[in-house]
């Protein structure tokens, strides 16, 4: 069985003074909307893209005082009180109780049944 992964046929065997060729990934979706990788083999003229980081401070830059201005969490305020005319929170629920309930509801079910 030949999967989408496969590129030679299955015979096919490299030679082993050859390099090994160069393989570009591509994101493919299947009919699920699940997000796969399909690997081909690049073409020998395909430009080698350098990877870099985008935006970094070149070799030698001294760092900004005060980090870079990302977002800190450990460095937030404190909770504000709220608001006068703001609405409350729910009110507690003792689950507890809630159980209790649910368990007569079903032993009344149960009763039910067995005596109609």
């Amino acid at each position: 069985m030949k999967t989408r992964n496969d590129s030679t046929a299955p015979d096919a065997q490299p030679r082993a003074d050859a390099p090994a060729p160069r393989r570009i990934g591509r994101i493919v979706r299947d009919d699920r909307d699940t997000a796969s990788v399909e690997w081909v083999d690049a073409p020998s003229d395909y430009p080698r893209v350098p990877l870099s980081i985008e935006g970094g401070l070149p070799p030698g830059a001294a760092r900004p005082q005060g980090g870079y201005g990302g977002y800190d969490p450990y460095s937030t305020v404190a909770p504000v009180a709220p608001q006068p005319g703001a609405p409350k929170s729910a009110p507690r629920r003792d689950l507890r109780k809630l159980s209790q309930w649910i368990k007569q509801m079903r032993e009344l079910e149960e009763r039910k049944k067995r005596d109609p």
